[in-house]
């Protein structure tokens, strides 16, 4: 029974009892209107109440992990609640741990499971706790606003040995450079020792704690891999995880993680809409710093590959391993590349194949030559799996 018809019987009942001055139609009317007034006050007294808590241990999820969340609804008072409906409005793709339960006066626990669809930021909550009276006539919704974000990274791929050799590591060898290469930098001050030259004495404070202070020097940060991840809008195709940006953003991810599980330096250079550069920093991990980045990266660049400025920049680097991600079939990065190309030049390209992925037959006929590494990626592959080609080779 509806409360409009509950509502109508009860004023025709009212009606009929003013008219006739029957005694049991005085009492039956009465005993409605006390059902009405219960209806409407039990769900109120109840939710009061109910309290609802969702836990989730975040981790450093991936893409395609999954994850478990525990639910625990208890109840606090005298007020029985036969019928308590917990629905997450999280809206998180296939994900709905949701439930009906009878509230009681013990917890009342669950666990849900899901797995991470997509990068970037997730939010778990809020959520929605709605109470009905045994009657179905009334309802009360309490929205719980608490919310728990979690930064989901790219899915990281094993992908081919990139083959960068322990002599390309900054000292090492002399055909890639020294540690002469770099110009020291002041890393700080301290007392002057005796045998310090005047050279290395900081003289403005030397002046102002009056006793001789002598600079320290570091070597700056090298980078033994710069990855150029192609984040230009107008040559991305695809949608989801099956798109173009996802697998580059994937590639440049799986690409990081390989260098630097080798106690190496790796560096990123992206041509989105802020022109973003991350270069090996002391006072942050790297990996972390560019496995955040990549987690958020979208193609929202409007300068293409090869008119970006980071080809000025990786002319400048003293040694030059490069890694180029692009779904672009544009000759002109080509010759961009071929320019930095030299005997202290490692070159890796991965061209992403758009026509798999949904996008126009590019038909890319451009030579890289056979001092560049290329891998030819296509929607579905297993990265683990993509052959290295070193021979001249036309892409077709």
């Amino acid at each position: 029974m509806s409360k409009l018809a509950l509502a109508g019987a009860l004023g025709l009942l009212l009606f009929f009892t003013y008219l006739t001055a029957i005694r049991p139609a005085y009492q039956f009317a009465y005993a409605l209107c006390l059902l009405f007034l219960l209806a409407w006050a039990w769900p109120r007294l109840a939710i009061r109440g109910m309290r609802l808590t969702r836990r989730l241990d975040p981790g450093t999820p991936t893409v395609g992990e999954s994850f478990e969340e525990t639910f625990e609804v208890t109840r606090h008072g005298r007020m029985p609640s036969p019928w308590v409906e917990i629905r997450d409005l999280s809206q998180i793709p296939d994900y709905q741990p949701g439930r009906v339960i009878a509230g009681s006066s013990e917890p009342v626990r669950w666990k849900a499971r899901g797995v991470y669809r997509r990068r970037g930021w997730m939010a778990f909550g809020p959520t929605s706790l709605r109470v009905r009276e045994p009657f179905g006539l009334f309802d009360r919704e309490k929205r719980l606003t608490q919310r728990t974000s979690i930064l989901v990274y790219p899915r990281i791929r094993a992908i081919p040995d990139l083959s960068t050799p322990s002599s390309q590591q900054a000292g090492t060898s002399s055909s890639l450079g020294n540690w002469a290469d770099y110009p020291p930098e002041t890393g700080g001050v301290r007392d002057y020792v005796t045998g310090d030259s005047f050279g290395r004495i900081h003289w403005p404070l030397s002046t102002k704690h009056q006793r001789l202070m002598s600079k320290t020097f570091e070597q700056p940060l090298t980078t033994d891999l710069w990855i150029l991840l192609d984040l230009d809008r107008g040559v991305h195709f695809g949608e989801g995880e099956e798109s173009t940006v996802e697998y580059a953003v994937s590639l440049a991810a799986s690409m990081a993680a390989q260098v630097h599980s080798r106690g190496r330096q790796v560096g990123l250079i992206a041509n989105d809409s802020r022109g973003t550069i991350l270069e090996p920093h002391r006072a942050v991990r790297q990996d972390r710093m560019i496995l955040e980045y990549l987690a958020v990266a979208q193609a929202d660049g409007r300068t293409a590959l090869a008119k970006t400025l980071a080809w000025d920049k990786i002319r400048r680097l003293p040694r030059r391993a490069i890694a180029v991600i692009t779904p672009s079939a544009d000759p002109t990065w080509v010759q961009m590349l071929q320019a930095v190309r030299g005997r202290r030049a490692t070159l890796i390209v991965f061209y992403l194949d758009v026509a798999s992925f949904g996008g126009p037959d590019q038909n890319p006929s451009f030579d890289l030559g056979q001092d560049v590494d290329l891998y030819v990626v296509r929607r579905g592959d297993d990265f683990g799996r993509l052959v290295r080609t070193r021979d001249a080779i036309r892409i077709a």
